[in-house]
């Protein structure tokens, strides 16, 4: 039987090795979170003004700026992701069958 020689330093198996299973289930879910949020955030914030809803949820104080809302919604965003892909993620995990 042929031996396989060990992944060369600095190859893309080589890295995903020393990563290890969780770093890239933990990878991917921060990436697709945050692509989610991405798209989120543009079709949300097009039919949507956040100064208008800031000063309803903030009567008589200072309105942030639209940028900090933004932002502040893209980061709502990219947790909501993150908690859906992550669940997902977990419900796929295998079982592992470990003897008592």
């Amino acid at each position: 039987m042929l031996e396989r020689d060990p992944a060369p330093e600095g190859s893309r198996s080589a890295d995903a090795a020393a990563m290890g299973a969780g770093g890239r289930v933990a990878l991917t879910v921060a990436w697709c979170s945050f692509l989610t949020a991405c798209v989120s955030t543009m079709a949300f914030f097009a039919f949507v003004d956040p100064a208008p809803m800031a000063s309803l949820l903030m009567p008589g104080a200072r309105t942030p700026s639209r940028t900090a809302l933004y932002s502040v919604g893209f980061f709502i965003f990219w947790a909501a992701g993150a908690a859906s892909a992550g669940l997902s993620a977990w419900v796929l995990a295998p079982v592992r069958n470990e003897p008592p």
